[in-house]
């Protein structure tokens, strides 16, 4: 792994604003496990990724594609959105799809952060919300958690005066949600200027009936942006493409600052198989439910910390540096995400995976941290 450049080290004509971002590093890739360790097919869950693979229609889809390559895509999207917008309940007009949810964000820094801008976010949250802010020159406004979960009341408060608000709703890393009521009660107090974003990334894999209908949402209040992705439940983590539903006057200046074609002909083309892909999309719903309760389970056997989750992932403690029992685990073909970057050194993030992921992940990890192994089925 190369060292990250320090503030000295950044190019004399870098912007000023880069000498405060801390780079993001994403997890381990199973590539580079394999070559290090000689592990065949290592279980990946450090990315929260969807662990059953391409679906098929959308793997048919992208051979289809294939021959129509050298042509550029539909700017707009225009297909997808129609498709997206029938299971939405709202009108192509209200939506804005880039190359993955980051660029989506990227867009909204770009339309509406000013330098000097606040920008309030939880704390633990999604790390890019505060580095977006802090490369346009707005000051993101860290609120912490209250009970593992995103306080409203406190988040609402810091708004006063604010450009923007972000939730992440379900949040990563702790899985938990901000239910309707919350969310109501939040957008009651957050004033008309203040542009509030709810992030739902992980929307799909949640089964609470009090989550929030973010686009029913987005459709009633101007000043909300609901963000969506095919990274997670749909399966294109590898084709990046993200969305916001919000008002059509906040999508057109979104429209503004997006690139020309954002989202590739091939990634357009899996999307646009895989929303049709109702098999799929059950079967990764449910070995994700099955295996989130496989887990939680286990770790509570395991006498471990760990956080009740809507998401396709459960944070848990493993009550030593997270990052050496991460690195004790890459010899035996587990990849999990330690959690330093959010400030719980003895935390780590894991994915749901297979069945078999999920199993090799709980022997391991009792292994490495000398605990007996829970009985077979959690």
């Amino acid at each position: 792994m190369g060292r990250e450049p320090t503030v000295e080290t950044l190019h004399p004509l870098a912007r000023r604003a880069l000498a405060a971002l801390e780079p993001y590093i994403p997890g381990r890739s199973a590539e580079e496990v394999t070559a290090r360790y000689g592990v065949r097919d290592p279980s990946k869950l450090g990315s929260n990724e969807n662990p059953l693979g391409l679906s098929p229609r959308a793997r048919g889809a992208l051979i289809a594609a294939l021959d129509r390559i050298h042509h550029y895509p539909d700017p707009d999207c225009s297909r997808l959105k129609q498709l997206i917008a029938g299971r939405l309940g709202v009108t192509p007009a209200h939506l804005c799809l880039a190359n993955g949810v980051d660029n989506v964000l990227t867009c909204l820094g770009l339309a509406f952060l000013d330098p000097g801008d606040r920008c309030v976010i939880a704390a633990p949250t999604y790390t890019a919300y505060a580095s977006l802010a802090l490369l346009l020159g707005a000051v993101p406004v860290e609120v912490p958690l209250t009970a593992w979960r995103v306080d409203v009341d406190a988040m609402a408060a810091a708004a006063d005066g604010a450009k923007a608000l972000i939730v992440c709703n379900p949040n990563n890393p702790t899985g938990t949600i901000a239910r309707q009521s919350e969310v109501d009660r939040l957008l009651a107090r957050v004033s008309q200027g203040t542009l509030v974003v709810l992030d739902e990334a992980y929307a799909e894999w949640v089964d609470d009936a009090a989550f929030p209908d973010g686009p029913a949402l987005a459709r009633r209040h101007d000043n909300v942006v609901v963000l969506r992705t095919f990274s997670k439940i749909y399966g294109l983590a590898g084709l990046r493409v993200g969305y916001a539903v919000a008002s059509p006057g906040l999508v057109a200046c979104l429209e503004r600052v997006r690139e020309p074609f954002a989202v590739d002909r091939l990634a357009q083309a899996a999307a646009e198989a895989v929303l049709g892909d109702d098999d799929y999309l059950r079967r990764a719903f449910e070995n994700n439910r099955a295996g989130r309760a496989f887990l939680s389970t286990a770790f509570a056997e395991m006498n471990l910390e760990y956080l009740p989750s809507q998401a396709n992932f459960v944070l848990v403690n493993l009550g030593r540096p997270a990052a050496e029992v991460a690195e004790q685990l890459l010899p035996r073909g587990v990849i999990i995400r330690p959690g330093a970057l959010w400030k719980l050194p003895t935390w780590a993030r894991v994915t749901v995976g297979t069945a078999a992921d999920n199993a090799r992940l709980v022997g391991a990890l009792a292994d490495v941290l000398g605990r007996p192994r829970p009985a077979p089925g959690g």
